[in-house]
Protein backbone atom coordinates (compact mmCIF):
# COMPACT_ATOMS: atom_id res chain seq x y z
CA UNK A 1 0.00 0.00 0.00
CA UNK A 2 2.73 2.23 0.89
CA UNK A 3 4.17 2.09 -2.75
CA UNK A 4 0.63 2.80 -4.29
CA UNK A 5 0.53 5.89 -1.68
CA UNK A 6 3.84 6.94 -2.91
CA UNK A 7 2.81 6.65 -6.64
CA UNK A 8 -0.15 8.68 -6.12
CA UNK A 9 1.64 11.13 -4.32
CA UNK A 10 4.20 11.66 -7.15
CA UNK A 11 0.63 12.52 -9.21
CA UNK A 12 -1.26 14.54 -7.20
CA UNK A 13 1.38 17.55 -8.28
CA UNK A 14 -0.60 19.55 -11.89
CA UNK A 15 2.90 20.78 -12.88
CA UNK A 16 4.27 16.70 -12.81
CA UNK A 17 1.48 15.55 -14.56
CA UNK A 18 1.79 18.36 -16.99
CA UNK A 19 5.20 17.12 -18.00
CA UNK A 20 4.27 13.56 -17.95
CA UNK A 21 1.51 14.30 -20.45
CA UNK A 22 3.77 16.24 -22.57
CA UNK A 23 6.33 13.47 -22.53
CA UNK A 24 3.48 11.34 -23.86
CA UNK A 25 3.38 13.10 -26.42
CA UNK A 26 6.97 13.63 -27.98
CA UNK A 27 10.26 13.29 -26.53
CA UNK A 28 11.49 16.89 -25.45
CA UNK A 29 14.88 18.33 -24.13
CA UNK A 30 14.56 20.38 -20.42
CA UNK A 31 15.12 23.92 -21.40
CA UNK A 32 12.39 23.35 -24.08
CA UNK A 33 10.10 21.45 -21.54
CA UNK A 34 10.24 24.22 -18.90
CA UNK A 35 9.59 26.94 -21.78
CA UNK A 36 6.73 25.05 -23.02
CA UNK A 37 5.45 24.77 -19.69
CA UNK A 38 6.00 28.19 -18.53
CA UNK A 39 8.21 27.08 -15.74
CA UNK A 40 12.16 27.86 -14.40
CA UNK A 41 14.50 25.21 -15.97
CA UNK A 42 15.65 24.34 -12.15
CA UNK A 43 12.21 23.94 -11.25
CA UNK A 44 11.01 21.60 -14.67
CA UNK A 45 14.47 19.68 -13.72
CA UNK A 46 13.19 18.97 -9.88
CA UNK A 47 9.94 17.58 -11.45
CA UNK A 48 11.90 15.62 -14.07
CA UNK A 49 14.09 14.24 -11.19
CA UNK A 50 11.46 13.46 -9.46
CA UNK A 51 9.13 11.51 -12.28
CA UNK A 52 12.60 9.54 -12.93
CA UNK A 53 12.96 8.45 -9.56
CA UNK A 54 9.23 6.93 -9.67
CA UNK A 55 10.50 5.01 -13.02
CA UNK A 56 7.43 7.08 -14.63
CA UNK A 57 10.06 9.02 -17.33
CA UNK A 58 13.75 8.04 -18.21
CA UNK A 59 16.22 10.41 -20.52
CA UNK A 60 17.96 8.88 -23.15
CA UNK A 61 21.50 9.22 -24.29
CA UNK A 62 20.46 11.93 -26.60
CA UNK A 63 19.63 13.94 -23.42
CA UNK A 64 15.81 13.87 -24.39
CA UNK A 65 12.98 12.98 -21.59
CA UNK A 66 10.43 10.77 -22.33
CA UNK A 67 7.93 8.45 -20.64
CA UNK A 68 8.62 4.88 -19.65
CA UNK A 69 6.44 2.06 -20.49
CA UNK A 70 4.85 2.07 -17.14
CA UNK A 71 4.28 5.36 -17.07
CA UNK A 72 2.30 4.86 -20.48
CA UNK A 73 0.60 2.35 -18.73
CA UNK A 74 -0.21 4.64 -15.35
CA UNK A 75 -1.59 7.54 -18.25
CA UNK A 76 -4.07 4.86 -19.44
CA UNK A 77 -5.73 4.21 -16.77
CA UNK A 78 -6.19 8.25 -15.30
CA UNK A 79 -9.28 8.96 -17.20
CA UNK A 80 -11.33 6.68 -15.24
CA UNK A 81 -10.21 8.65 -12.34
CA UNK A 82 -10.63 12.30 -13.91
CA UNK A 83 -14.17 11.37 -15.43
CA UNK A 84 -15.37 10.56 -11.99
CA UNK A 85 -13.18 13.67 -10.18
CA UNK A 86 -14.79 15.72 -12.50
CA UNK A 87 -18.06 14.94 -11.76
CA UNK A 88 -17.68 14.61 -8.03
CA UNK A 89 -20.91 16.27 -6.88
CA UNK A 90 -22.54 14.11 -9.24
CA UNK A 91 -21.40 10.89 -7.78
CA UNK A 92 -22.21 11.68 -4.88
CA UNK A 93 -25.41 11.51 -5.00
CA UNK A 94 -25.74 8.59 -7.92
CA UNK A 95 -25.44 5.25 -7.78
CA UNK A 96 -23.26 2.76 -10.28
CA UNK A 97 -22.96 -0.38 -8.42
CA UNK A 98 -25.41 -1.86 -10.11
CA UNK A 99 -23.58 -1.58 -13.21
CA UNK A 100 -21.11 -4.18 -14.22
CA UNK A 101 -17.56 -3.90 -12.61
CA UNK A 102 -15.77 -4.40 -16.13
CA UNK A 103 -17.91 -0.99 -17.35
CA UNK A 104 -17.65 0.90 -14.44
CA UNK A 105 -13.82 0.38 -14.87
CA UNK A 106 -13.72 1.78 -18.33
CA UNK A 107 -15.23 5.21 -17.20
CA UNK A 108 -12.35 6.83 -18.94
CA UNK A 109 -14.41 6.06 -22.46
CA UNK A 110 -16.73 9.08 -21.03
CA UNK A 111 -14.44 11.41 -20.12
CA UNK A 112 -14.94 13.40 -23.39
CA UNK A 113 -18.72 13.75 -22.43
CA UNK A 114 -20.97 16.80 -21.73
CA UNK A 115 -23.11 16.83 -18.42
CA UNK A 116 -26.38 18.09 -18.65
CA UNK A 117 -29.14 18.42 -15.85
CA UNK A 118 -31.51 20.42 -17.41
CA UNK A 119 -34.64 17.97 -17.82
CA UNK A 120 -35.87 19.96 -20.90
CA UNK A 121 -32.87 20.15 -22.33
CA UNK A 122 -32.07 16.29 -21.73
CA UNK A 123 -35.55 15.96 -23.84
CA UNK A 124 -34.68 18.46 -26.45
CA UNK A 125 -31.23 16.62 -27.32
CA UNK A 126 -32.37 13.05 -27.09
CA UNK A 127 -35.43 14.15 -29.54
CA UNK A 128 -31.94 15.55 -31.79
CA UNK A 129 -30.15 12.17 -31.56
CA UNK A 130 -33.42 10.06 -32.41
CA UNK A 131 -34.04 12.52 -35.79
CA UNK A 132 -30.05 12.15 -36.55
CA UNK A 133 -29.67 8.75 -37.01
CA UNK A 134 -29.51 6.67 -40.14
CA UNK A 135 -28.77 3.32 -39.22
CA UNK A 136 -29.51 2.14 -35.49
CA UNK A 137 -31.49 3.60 -32.23
CA UNK A 138 -30.80 1.55 -29.40
CA UNK A 139 -32.85 2.83 -25.83
CA UNK A 140 -32.71 1.69 -22.64
CA UNK A 141 -34.82 3.88 -20.21
CA UNK A 142 -38.18 3.86 -18.19
CA UNK A 143 -40.43 4.63 -21.39
CA UNK A 144 -40.67 6.22 -24.65
CA UNK A 145 -41.83 9.76 -24.01
CA UNK A 146 -45.00 9.98 -26.66
CA UNK A 147 -43.53 12.92 -28.68
CA UNK A 148 -41.09 10.37 -29.45
CA UNK A 149 -43.02 7.62 -30.75
CA UNK A 150 -44.07 8.58 -34.08
CA UNK A 151 -39.83 9.76 -34.76
CA UNK A 152 -38.98 6.46 -34.48
CA UNK A 153 -41.90 5.15 -36.43
CA UNK A 154 -40.39 7.17 -39.03
CA UNK A 155 -37.07 5.92 -38.59
CA UNK A 156 -37.74 2.18 -38.53
CA UNK A 157 -40.09 2.73 -41.81
CA UNK A 158 -36.75 4.26 -43.44
CA UNK A 159 -35.01 1.03 -42.75
CA UNK A 160 -33.10 2.44 -39.15
CA UNK A 161 -32.92 -0.82 -36.32
CA UNK A 162 -34.95 -0.19 -33.37
CA UNK A 163 -34.14 -1.95 -29.80
CA UNK A 164 -35.62 -0.70 -27.04
CA UNK A 165 -35.41 -2.23 -23.25
CA UNK A 166 -37.82 -0.54 -21.06
CA UNK A 167 -40.20 -1.44 -17.71
CA UNK A 168 -42.63 -4.10 -17.77
CA UNK A 169 -45.60 -1.88 -17.40
CA UNK A 170 -44.66 0.24 -20.41
CA UNK A 171 -46.40 -0.13 -23.44
CA UNK A 172 -47.46 0.62 -26.64
CA UNK A 173 -49.87 -0.18 -29.88
CA UNK A 174 -47.05 1.27 -31.98
CA UNK A 175 -45.30 -1.04 -34.63
CA UNK A 176 -42.19 -0.75 -32.86
CA UNK A 177 -43.41 -2.64 -30.20
CA UNK A 178 -42.28 -6.04 -31.83
CA UNK A 179 -38.86 -4.63 -30.85
CA UNK A 180 -39.42 -4.02 -27.07
CA UNK A 181 -37.95 -5.59 -24.25
CA UNK A 182 -39.01 -5.51 -20.95
CA UNK A 183 -37.42 -6.29 -17.58
CA UNK A 184 -38.18 -5.43 -14.08
CA UNK A 185 -35.98 -2.85 -13.09
CA UNK A 186 -33.85 -0.08 -14.72
CA UNK A 187 -30.42 -0.46 -14.36
CA UNK A 188 -29.35 3.00 -16.14
CA UNK A 189 -30.28 5.24 -19.06
CA UNK A 190 -28.86 4.42 -22.46
CA UNK A 191 -29.56 5.65 -25.50
CA UNK A 192 -26.95 5.07 -28.60
CA UNK A 193 -26.72 5.33 -32.54
CA UNK A 194 -24.24 5.30 -34.79
CA UNK A 195 -23.71 9.53 -34.31
CA UNK A 196 -24.08 9.94 -30.60
CA UNK A 197 -24.74 8.21 -27.20
CA UNK A 198 -26.10 9.53 -24.02
CA UNK A 199 -26.12 7.73 -20.80
CA UNK A 200 -27.38 8.24 -17.34
CA UNK A 201 -27.01 7.07 -13.75
CA UNK A 202 -29.30 6.19 -11.20
CA UNK A 203 -29.93 8.65 -8.54
CA UNK A 204 -29.19 6.91 -4.73
CA UNK A 205 -32.78 8.49 -3.81
CA UNK A 206 -34.12 5.85 -6.08
CA UNK A 207 -36.15 8.22 -7.39
CA UNK A 208 -36.36 9.07 -11.57
CA UNK A 209 -33.51 11.13 -12.85
CA UNK A 210 -32.96 12.57 -16.57
CA UNK A 211 -29.96 14.21 -16.17
CA UNK A 212 -27.42 12.65 -18.14
CA UNK A 213 -24.21 12.80 -20.09
CA UNK A 214 -23.70 12.87 -24.09
CA UNK A 215 -21.10 12.52 -26.91
CA UNK A 216 -20.17 12.62 -30.30
CA UNK A 217 -17.08 10.53 -28.99
CA UNK A 218 -16.56 7.02 -30.99
CA UNK A 219 -14.81 5.39 -27.30
CA UNK A 220 -18.01 7.14 -25.48
CA UNK A 221 -20.27 5.83 -28.04
CA UNK A 222 -18.71 2.22 -28.18
CA UNK A 223 -18.94 1.90 -24.31
CA UNK A 224 -23.09 2.71 -24.70
CA UNK A 225 -22.89 0.17 -27.57
CA UNK A 226 -21.28 -2.54 -25.46
CA UNK A 227 -23.13 -1.57 -22.31
CA UNK A 228 -26.50 -1.89 -24.08
CA UNK A 229 -25.66 -5.28 -25.70
CA UNK A 230 -24.90 -6.81 -22.48
CA UNK A 231 -28.61 -5.74 -21.25
CA UNK A 232 -30.42 -6.44 -24.34
CA UNK A 233 -28.26 -10.50 -24.16
CA UNK A 234 -29.97 -10.49 -20.70
CA UNK A 235 -33.82 -9.66 -21.38
CA UNK A 236 -36.25 -11.66 -23.53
Amino acid sequence: MKQLCDLLFELSSEERMSIIQNLCQQNIRLSHLAQKLDMTVTETSRQLQRLSDAELISRNSEGLYNTTSFGELLLSLIPSIHFVSKNRAFFLSHDVSNIPIPFVNRFGELVSSSFEVDAVKVIARVTNILNEADEFIWSHSYHILPSHIPILEKKVGEGVEFKGIYLKDFETSSQIASNIRSVEKIELRILVTEKEAMTGFLSSSGQPDYSAFFSFDPMFINWCKELFQYYWGKTR
